[in-house]
């Protein structure tokens, strides 16, 4: 009959360990209060209990039976790490390490809190790394993120300290209210297809993906977060040619990488370049759906004030290649319809082109055709006055020259 060995480590001890072994009939305890270390790797074929603190140094190769339930898992070695054992559950676990720490099982589960502060956490590609309901966690650093699928339970705020490849990208979900929602987050340092940007874009990133998915329960729209780093938000390789004056990066979503993106706007942009790196925070909500996955991307569109803007061309030929340039045409946003005018003179003082409508001159406009004889008017300067007034009141009247090119 097997006799089971018991080592107890009470308050205060600090026990350290080359290595660890622990044979199938023996029974390590850590206490509240106590810490054990482990400066090699850690084989345990019995019974450990941590209610203090485990501190790991090598890889962790067997485990039989372990409960951490109320204690503390640090990992502090100085490269690499391996956690072998498929599963495992703590209260609280720690990053503190100069490599990775790699968890290739099936289920990894953080009851408390999610401490990211030197080193990475890398998953295996099915693996199962689940934080809590009410999980204290930070966005991690460049120096310390998670690399995989993360998993997270409740309501609130909702925090993922993702990245990869060298690069730190966490995205968080400010406002998660539902019923057992269960949300999964990943983030990948490039797109693998081209991201097409839709009507509003003027291009979409494919240097970091975002993929959010909620695999159980429900949940209501949440704005999102993200920090973004080494984007380059003027080299897109699809890209919408739309007249602007002044651009801005917002947050896009499709549900497909390749897929046509839309804007979520920009509530607010902090501490960025506008081109590389920065935090945003997007304007409208996203409402993740189970069976459904939302990607997200960093984009760039042109940026409308509140009031309106207007763009009026210098230059205009029936023979450009791009469409928008074959005619003369207003441009603009939030423009009303009321008291619009549009009136266009060759050099002689004769008015060749005049509308009173801002959809007609912004979506057809002047095609360098006398609209009085219909001949087409020769190559050379002609001017406009044009009067119109924003949707708020604002009234706007210009007057200026162009260039018909033949």
């Amino acid at each position: 009959m097997k006799k089971l060995l018991k080592i107890l480590l009470f308050l205060p001890q600090v026990i350290s360990a080359q290595q660890l072994y622990i044979p199938d009939n023996a029974l390590v305890h850590i206490s509240e209060g106590a810490t054990l270390e482990v400066g090699g790797d850690l084989e345990n074929n019995g019974i450990l209990q941590n209610a203090g603190t485990l501190s790991l140094y090598g890889d962790w190769t067997i485990n039989n039976n372990f409960n951490g339930l109320t204690g503390s898992l640090r990992f502090l070695g100085g490269s690499n790490q391996l956690v072998s054992p498929p599963q495992l559950t703590v209260r609280e676990l720690v990053i503190n390490q100069g490599g990775e720490v790699s968890f290739p099982g099936s289920q990894y589960t953080v009851l408390e809190r999610l401490e990211l502060k030197f080193g990475n956490i890398k998953l295996g590609e099915n693996t199962r790394f689940v934080l809590e309901p009410n999980v204290k966690v930070d966005v991690g650093s460049p120096d310390s993120y998670f690399d995989g699928k993360l998993i997270s339970k409740g309501s609130g705020i909702k925090i993922f300290p993702l990245g990869a490849n060298g690069v730190h990208a966490p995205v968080t979900l400010l406002n998660v209210f539902g019923v057992d929602a269960e949300i999964a987050a990943e983030f990948q340092s490039s797109n693998a297809v081209d991201p097409v940007p839709g009507d509003s874009l003027l291009g979409v990133s494919h240097r970091g993906l975002w993929e959010i998915e909620l695999l159980n329960g429900t949940t209501d729209p949440s704005q999102v977060e993200i920090e973004f780093n080494a984007e380059d938000l003027k080299d897109f390789r699809l890209t919408n040619n739309i007249r602007h004056r002044v651009n801005s990066p917002v947050l896009a979503y499709a549900n497909d990488p390749g897929g046509i993106y839309k804007s979520l706007g920009v509530e607010s942009l902090l501490n960025s370049d506008s081109l590389t790196y920065g935090t945003i925070v997007s304007e409208e909500t996203i409402q993740p759906l189970t069976g459904e996955k939302i990607y997200l991307a960093m984009a760039l569109a042109p940026r409308i004030p509140d009031e309106g803007l207007y763009y009026i061309p210098e230059a205009f030929s029936p023979q450009a290649s791009d469409p928008n340039n074959q005619t003369f045409k207003i441009f603009g946003e939030h423009i009303s319809e009321d008291g619009f005018d549009l009136q266009i003179y060759n050099r002689y003082g004769v008015v060749v082109y005049s509308t009173n409508s801002f959809e007609e001159a912004n979506q057809n406009g002047w095609d360098g055709e006398n609209q009085q004889t219909g001949a087409e008017e020769p190559a050379g300067v002609y001017y406009y006055t044009v009067k119109f007034q924003f949707e708020t009141g604002l009234p706007i009247q210009e007057k200026g020259a162009f260039y018909l090119v033949k």
